[in-house]
């Protein structure tokens, strides 16, 4: 018997990678991680890093969302923009240390 959630679980979960994503391209400059860890970078490598960090952060925030979290982002446009920020937050300092050193 199939999963009648597992098409809302990968929608979900490419909703909240898209949203998170987005966010971090959005707010990483003023994360004091990428601010600390970028410093000494080009412009050229900031931006190169901020893509890496920002994969990173949309690879792993699936991870810390709960599946009703992701099922709920997969059909809710507002829980989308919520929980993708929530992820991103939660995940961007660490895909950042990650990805600077």
């Amino acid at each position: 018997m199939s999963n009648p959630l597992s098409s809302s679980d990968d929608d979900g979960i490419s909703a909240i990678k898209m949203a998170s994503h987005a966010n971090c391209m959005d707010e990483i400059e003023t994360n004091p991680t990428w601010i600390m860890g970028s410093k000494l970078l080009s412009e050229d490598q900031k931006q190169k890093k901020k893509r890496e960090v920002c994969n990173c952060v949309g690879d792993n925030s699936p991870k810390v969302l709960s599946k009703e979290q992701l099922a709920l982002a997969a059909i809710d446009p507002k829980a989308k923009a919520t929980y993708g920020a929530l992820a991103a937050t939660k995940t961007t300092a660490t895909c950042a240390s990650e990805m600077l050193n």
